[in-house]
This record gives C-alpha cells, sequence and structure tokens, in this order.
C-alpha cells in the first residue's frame, strides 16, 4: 500500500502563498538604511520553509530558485552584504516567479519562462558581490561552520510507503548538508539513526520533519565534532566557566603566550551578553530551561516551526565584526495559534443549512399564527427560542467565512511601489482599518476594483514631485486606504491628496461623446461621469490607464456585490471614492412589499424614508417623466407595477405608499402598494437557478413557502428611465 503524496499538495501550497505573502510584507517594511535583524531573518525562514517544502514535494524548479534566493537572504541576515533597493527588486521579483510556479503547479503543469535563467542569475550576482567590509575582532571561541546532528527515529513513523517517503525525506535533509543514513548499530531494530552535518539551524531540521510526520517523535540530537576544539579540550567542563571567555585566547594557536590580545574584554561582554539571551529564551531554546552551561548535550523534543507570521526571529546573534547592529523592532512577538484548514465548499454547504434552518422557522413561525397563543404558550416559546437559537447559529456559522480586509489590503503596498515607480512619482500608502471583517467571497472581488482605483489615483490623481512643489504641497503624495463599519454595511475609501477631478475637462469631454446630463448638473452628477463606459480624461492610453474601461469595471464589480460607489473631490485637494458593501452575499436584512398580488423584498440599506404623497405631489415633467416633489427635489418616480407588467389595484399615486430609497443613479421614489414587514432573508441565485432578470439581484424563500423578488434598485432606476 502506498499513501499518495498529492493529497498534501494542497497544503503546501496554501502554506507557500503563506510565506510569499509575508515576504512580500516584511520587504517592503524593510528599512534598508537600518535593517531589522528580526525581519532579515523572518524573511529568511519564509524562503527555507517554502523550499524545504518543494523538496519534500519534489517540485525542484521551486526549490532551484528558492536555494539561491536563500544564499541572498542568508548573506544579508548574517550582514555580511548591506541590503540595497536593487536586492529587494530583485527579491519580489523572485517572489512573483515563485507564485507563477506554484499556480502551474496547481494545475497539473510546468512553468517555462527564460525569465527564470535571468532571476536566478541576478540573485546570484547580487549574492556574491557588495560584501560589507569590517575590522574583525578576535572571535569569542573557535566556532565550527557547521554542527552533526543525530537523528533516531522508529522506522514506521514515514507511514505504510515508508521507502518513497524515506527518500523524499533523505533528498530534502540532504540539501542541508552531508547526510550518513543508518549510522549507528546501538539503536533498536524497528528505529532509524542518521547524521547530519549542516550549517544550518535546527529549526530547519524540524521544518521538514514537520511536512512528513510529528517532530514530536524524532529525536534530534547535536553532536560535538571531533578535531581538537576547545570543546574537545575541556570535554565540556569549563564552558561558561567565568573568566573562560577572557582566557579563550590562551587556546588558540599563540598557545598561552600572547593572552590578554587587544579586544579580549570585548569578546568576553559579548559571550557574556549571549548567555544572558539564553537564559531569557533569546537563543533559539539551545539549552533546556534550567539546564547548567557547562552540561553535556542533551536530547531536545523537537518542536513544530510556527509560522512566519507568528515568528519574531529573536535570537539572531551578532556577528563578531566590528559593526554595530540596529536593535530588534518589539512590534513582532512570537504568538501560538491553534487553527484548522477546512475547504470553503464545506463552509458554504454549513451556511446553506443554515439558511434551510431560517426558512424552517419561518415557516413554522408563519403555520402558528393560527394558533391560539394563551392555549399553545409552549409552542410559542419554543418557537421564541429556536428563533434566538437560529439567528446565534447564523451569525456564529457567517463569522467562519469573515475575513480581515487586509487580505486585499496588504497587497498594495507593492501596487502603490510598483506604479509609483513606473510613473516617476513619490506616494505612500497609509492603512486604515485593516481588522475590519468582511465575507470572503466580497473579499475575493474586491480587490479587482480597488487595484482600478488605486493605480488611477496615483496616474491621475497624484501630481509630480515637482508639481506638488510648485502648489505648496509636500513632494511626496498620499493615498489611503480606509474600512470600517457602518450600519449594517462595510465602507471602503480610497482617498488621495492629489489634484482632484476637473469639472470644466469632463464637462466638455461628455458634450465631446455626447453623454446626456442636466441643464445644471450637480457636481456629484458631474463625478459620475468617469463611470461611463468608454469614459476617460486622459490625454494619453498608457499600460496604466487611458482606456475608459477601469472605471466602468468597477462600477459593474461594485453593483454585482449589491454595493454602491460613490465620488468626492475638491479641485486641489484630492479625490474620495466610497465603496458601500453588505457583509455578506448569503444573508440580507429586507423590507417585504407588496405590489398588486405579488411580494418583493426590499434591501433596507437603501431605504432613506416612506410617505403617503399628498395631491398635486406627483407631476409630470418633459423630459424626465413622472417625478414627485420631495422637500426641495423632484424625484423620479419608479412603478414597479410598470416595469414587471403587472395589473395594479390603485390607480392614483396619491393612493399608495411611496418608498425613498437611495441608489448609484441618485434618490428615487419607488410605489408599492403596501409594507408588510421586516425580515432577514436567505438570498438564493436566481440566475444559478433559473436565469438573468432585469431589476432582480435574487430570491427568497418566505415563511409561507413562497418565492420573494429580491429588488436590484440601482437596476429599476435605469429601468425607469428608459421606459419614460
Amino acid at each position: 500500500m502506498t499513501i499518495d503524496m498529492t493529497r498534501f499538495y494542497q497544503v503546501f501550497f496554501d502554506e507557500a502563498g503563506e510565506h510569499l505573502a509575508e515576504m512580500e510584507t516584511l520587504l517592503l517594511e524593510l528599512d534598508i538604511e537600518a535593517p531589522d535583524p528580526e525581519v532579515l531573518n523572518a524573511i529568511f525562514r519564509a524562503a527555507h520553509s517554502i523550499k524545504g517544502g518543494a523538496g519534500t514535494f519534489g517540485f525542484h524548479d521551486v526549490a532551484r530558485v528558492t536555494h539561491i534566493l536563500e544564499t541572498l537572504l542568508d548573506r544579508l541576515r548574517k550582514h555580511e552584504l548591506a541590503p540595497t533597493v536593487e536586492m529587494i527588486d530583485a527579491t519580489l521579483q523572485a517572489g512573483d516567479l515563485l507564485k507563477a510556479q506554484l499556480a502551474a503547479h496547481q494545475r497539473g503543469e510546468e512553468f517555462e519562462d527564460p525569465q527564470i535563467a535571468e532571476v536566478c542569475a541576478r540573485l546570484e550576482q547580487l549574492s556574491q558581490g557588495g560584501a560589507i567590509e569590517t575590522v574583525p575582532e578576535p572571535p569569542a571561541g573557535p566556532a565550527d561552520p557547521c554542527a552533526c546532528w543525530r537523528l533516531v527515529f522508529a522506522a514506521d513513523l514515514l507511514g505504510a510507503s515508508g521507502d518513497e517517503r524515506e527518500a523524499g525525506l533523505a533528498a530534502a535533509l540532504a540539501e542541508l548538508g552531508e547526510l550518513e543514513r543508518n549510522v549507528s548499530a546501538d539503536v533498536p531494530s524497528d528505529r532509524l539513526a542518521w547524521r547530519l552535518c549542516t550549517e544550518a539551524e535546527r529549526e530547519a531540521i524540524v521544518e521538514i520533519f514537520d511536512f512528513l510526520c510529528d517532530p514530536e517523535e524524532v529525536e534530534i540530537t547535536r553532536e560535538e565534532l571531533t578535531g581538537g576544539s576547545e570543546a574537545d579540550d575541556g570535554f565540556g567542563f569549563f564552558e561558561g566557566a567565568p573568566g573562560s571567555d577572557r582566557g579563550a585566547d590562551q587556546e588558540l594557536d599563540g598557545f598561552g603566550l600572547f593572552g590578554g590580545s587587544p579586544g579580549m574584554d570585548q569578546v568576553a561582554e559579548t559571550a557574556e551578553r549571549e548567555r544572558d539571551e539564553q537564559q531569557q529564551g533569546f537563543g533559539f531554546f539551545e539549552t533546556a530551561p534550567g539546564a547548567p552551561e557547562a552540561a553535556p548535550p542533551v536530547e531536545e523534543p523537537a518542536t513544530p516551526r510556527s509560522p512566519p507570521a507568528a515568528e519574531g526571529g529573536a535570537g539572531s546573534r551578532p556577528p563578531a565584526g566590528g559593526r554595530r547592529q540596529p536593535q530588534p523592532a518589539p512590534g513582532r512577538q512570537p504568538q501560538g495559534e491553534s487553527s484548522i484548514r477546512v475547504s470553503v465548499e464545506k463552509v458554504d454547504q454549513l451556511i446553506n443549512l443554515v439558511g434551510e434552518l431560517v426558512i424552517t422557522h419561518a415557516m413554522l413561525a408563519e403555520s402558528a399564527t393560527a394558533l391560539d397563543p394563551v392555549a399553545q404558550e409552549r409552542i410559542f416559546d419554543g418557537l421564541a427560542n429556536l428563533e434566538r437559537n437560529s439567528r446565534d447559529l447564523q451569525q456564529a456559522v457567517m463569522s467562519i467565512r469573515m475575513m480581515p480586509i487586509s487580505f486585499v489590503f496588504n497587497r498594495f503596498p507593492r501596487v502603490v511601489r510598483d506604479t509609483a515607480s513606473a510613473l516617476d512619482k513619490k506616494v505612500t500608502l497609509n492603512l486604515i482599518g485593516e481588522d475590519t471583517e468582511l465575507d470572503k467571497g466580497l473579499i475575493e472581488r474586491l480587490a479587482d476594483p480597488l487595484n482600478h482605483l488605486v493605480r488611477n489615483s496615483i496616474d491621475h490623481g497624484i501630481e509630480t514631485a515637482q508639481q506638488r512643489i510648485e502648489q505648496g504641497k509636500p513632494e511626496t503624495g498620499e493615498i489611503v486606504l480606509a474600512a470600517s463599519h457602518r450600519g449594517g454595511n462595510v465602507v471602503v475609501e480610497v482617498s488621495d491628496d492629489g489634484a482632484g477631478l476637473d469639472r470644466e475637462r469632463l464637462l466638455a469631454k461628455a458634450v465631446e461623446r455626447g453623454v446626456a446630463l442636466p441643464d445644471n448638473p450637480t457636481d456629484k452628477e458631474v463625478w459620475q461621469l468617469i463611470f461611463a463606459p468608454g469614459f476617460s480624461t486622459a490625454k494619453a492610453v498608457t499600460d496604466i490607464s487611458g482606456r475608459g474601461v477601469g472605471m466602468d469595471v468597477v462600477r459593474r464589480n461594485i453593483e454585482a456585490m449589491n454595493g454602491r460607489v460613490e465620488i468626492d473631490s475638491e479641485p486641489g485637494r484630492g479625490t474620495r471614492i466610497t465603496i458601500r458593501l453588505p457583509l455578506t452575499l448569503a444573508i440580507l436584512d429586507g423590507m417585504s412589499v407588496r405590489v398588486c398580488n405579488e411580494t418583493f423584498i426590499l434591501p433596507l440599506t437603501v431605504i432613506r424614508e416612506s410617505i403617503r404623497p399628498q395631491a398635486g405631489q406627483c407631476k409630470t415633467l418633459a423630459g424626465k417623466g413622472n417625478v414627485v416633489h420631495v422637500g426641495e427635489e423632484y424625484l423620479p418616480l419608479v412603478a414597479l407595477h410598470q416595469i414587471f407588467g403587472l395589473s395594479p389595484q390603485q390607480v392614483a399615486a396619491e393612493e399608495t405608499i411611496l418608498v425613498i430609497i437611495e441608489s448609484n443613479e441618485g434618490r428615487a421614489a419607488l410605489q408599492v402598494d403596501e409594507l408588510l414587514a421586516q425580515h432577514q432573508v436567505v438570498i438564493k441565485s436566481l440566475e444559478t437557478n433559473y436565469r438573468k432578470v432585469e431589476g432582480i439581484s435574487g430570491a427568497t424563500i418566505m415563511g409561507d413557502g413562497r418565492v420573494a423578488m429580491i429588488l436590484d434598485v440601482d437596476a429599476l432606476v435605469r429601468l425607469s428611465r428608459k421606459t419614460s
């Protein structure tokens, strides 16, 4: 019997994607003038984890690229090289290449691209040059360049397909150094003993075992190397003894003739500081807590590696060189997190079942209306408890699909950096409200509209550094991405401090393209022109903008998510684009209304008020059709019975109810016969189960078992304008 290793592929792909995202975030945060050792270590560990997993699962092209990348990162974290902008660019480019390779392997394909050789050559060139010249200090005792580790584990630990997985494990370990298998005869026959000599740290060995088995079941013990080292001469009895560091130079090639050589006081202080760090847990736990420093090597239980996002990287020792290293930032601390990976399909199935439970409760409540509440008190109490528990369960299940919007926001530092560099502009990005949670389905669909908006803000909004200085602004422009909860919606804002929209230029372009506008359009109506298909004020078409399709796509994508987009702009001060989205696409808070004999659901988020019109309040204006005078403005009157071809029971508008709604097309009044009740309904896709119907965004099942249509107010306003 053999184990199909492909079933573990998805776990590797998911973890590799997380490591790449972590690498990109840390690279963009890195201060090349004063690099944080903690950040450099975290970047290295992310690349190293990808290489180990790729080697284990046989993705040798990925392992090859990460091996070369790892060499550069290793020299950076050891401060043998100083980070440069070119190195950051090359590492980001390598990250993009790894993403493409992983995506190809997910599809079961091989990624062939001449760019692979170019990126690898560039990384190798960078890793071979630019070393920092430092004045070496005497080392704090001779340190072996590599260590030997004894690895003992059960022969059946790798599962039924032992030979196959053992070969994969051996190949992965061999990439770390020199591997010897079956090196000891003093272990039971059901256990294996290997020896690995490597410069890598113990955590790297644990990572490799973590992909195939539980590292807790592997004995990983460091062996002392022979060859006349200080440790051998003292047999481990005098390690760390008081004054041993000051006498270290007595045991070198000077044979004690040059004791007290210059610099030994500093060496002793460095060694003492390292011991203090180890006692505080910052030495990567090289000795067990409480063990004396002079004790011989002891067996340590292997511990699974924490994900890069949770690792602080503390404990990286300063090099022996004379270059002073920056202190680690206190922001990133190790955090333990317990979680499991569940496929989205299972979560969606659970949400659907909860939705059916909500519908079933509504049906029971509808049937119970015919009962006497006094005589059947226990039934009504049970229904009340069922409603409360169903709502709690529904909210708990919905929270599973909720993800912080940082999953989208975190990709934009790279977008801003690359776009600003291509346009030769100076731009900073400020992220606000990254912990705001949104449905996973919405987050995935929000990335593309936000990408268009951010790139357009840099291209059309932010001026060049020279222009900003001439206008008395800082030479560096700012783009702000903010998210927050407001009412039952998530509000995402993209704002900049650039030039703002030019009203006259937009109007001239509208006249040129023949776009219909009112005689005296408001600023809001003028700003909406940029969402018209094919509308662009760019003087030239570039690879970033100018074709007039980006903003049109933004609007259509937002509306497809039952959202709305608004624009505010002030010339010379900047532009703010606001996107309002529902928390989820599965549940909707709505108002049921009756039109003729049909029931429709109107989303609560679009309702502003409802009124009973007075005589003379409804009028017909040339070019605008039927309107209603509300306050100081005339709102278009949307007669639902006309749009859906229903026979009205009330002919006069004064006998109906008008619901004032807010849409992307502006405010409007929907004419209905009756307001029924407020509901929380489960959204069912009409397009999936039937076909797309204009003016309808979905459907739901009411408590009496009937199907009610959910209204799309934006489409209804457009339809009303066409019919009038």
